[in-house]
């Protein structure tokens, strides 16, 4: 497993969740499915993936034979470049979903709240902006390419994996950082 990744875990398994504010529990795993994510995609081979002419329709080769199988075994697979793609597109859903939840939890937005309105916590409240540099930067961008342009782009999620691995890396640190405030009334 990616060195990386080994941190976060560390990371996360030292972290204290409070049980007096179930929201805690929440962001913490949605945080661990993220990293989850990333050591599975890793574990399936995805970052040797390469982006060579062909792959769109190998891929989709795979994902057919793929239900094929899982119809003749009656469960789903556990190894495959598809499955490794799958996790790697999991966690970049997860990880944006994850700081879109701290971001909520900080500023004390409901779930009806805009997006727009998201975004402006850390300048209303005290969040360390750096720990949001590089998910606004890259993250975000490659969700909403997934969500909005993936029939155009097809096979390129718009982010590395060694990018991704960094927004995993800050998300540590922004779930840290929230679990040391009692709540959000007590951030400036």
């Amino acid at each position: 497993m990616n060195d990386r990744i080994k941190r976060a875990l560390s990371q996360m398994k030292d972290l204290e969740v409070s049980r007096s504010d179930p929201r805690h529990s929440s962001l913490y795993n949605f945080a661990l499915g993220a990293i989850y994510s990333l050591a599975r995609a890793e574990q399936l081979g995805y970052p040797g993936q390469l982006q060579e002419p062909g792959r769109v329709w190998r891929r989709m080769d795979e994902a057919k034979e793929m239900a094929l199988r899982m119809l003749g075994e009656d469960r789903p697979p556990e190894q495959g470049e598809w499955l490794a793609g799958f996790y790697f597109n999991d966690a970049i859903f997860r990880l944006d979903l994850a700081f879109e939840h701290i971001l909520r939890y900080v500023g004390n937005l409901g779930p009806n709240a805009a997006i727009g309105e998201v975004r402006e916590v850390p300048t209303r409240r005290t969040f360390p902006p750096e720990l949001l540099a590089i998910w606004s930067e890259r993250g975000r961008n490659a969700e909403n390419m997934l969500k909005h342009r993936s029939l155009e782009v097809r096979e390129d999620p718009g982010i590395s994996f060694t990018d991704a691995l960094s927004i995993m890396e800050n998300l540590v640190c922004a779930l840290t950082w929230v679990l040391l405030i009692p709540s959000p009334e007590e951030i400036g």
